[in-house]
């Protein structure tokens, strides 16, 4: 195994943490964790030639669609939170109205 197979199996079992830190709604380790993953994304991109990536490009096309369903799932619980955040403060005021 090369070193950027390697690094793609990493990257593959990262995206497998940050989808079970998104199904325990582990929002905030989420977040910390996706920086650092975008970062070892950037840094696979940086360090390896056009001729290297386009050896692995079947697994860098899976990883890029596995990225782009984790960020639509990530997408969908931002605009849940949001909502459920909006209905809460409205909830809040209609209490204190009464008070």
């Amino acid at each position: 195994m090369t070193n950027i197979h390697a690094k793609l199996e990493v990257l593959f079992e990262f995206e497998k943490k940050l989808t079970i830190l998104l199904a325990e709604e582990e929002y905030e380790t989420f977040k910390q964790q996706q920086d650092l993953f975008s970062d070892q994304i950037k840094d696979l991109l940086s360090k390896h030639s056009e001729n290297e990536l386009n050896n692995v490009i079947k697994e860098l096309k899976m990883l890029q669609n596995k990225v782009q369903l984790l960020q639509q799932q990530a997408d969908a619980c931002y605009l849940s939170l949001k909502n459920k955040s909006l209905s809460l403060q409205r909830n809040k005021s209609k209490i204190n109205a009464y008070k």
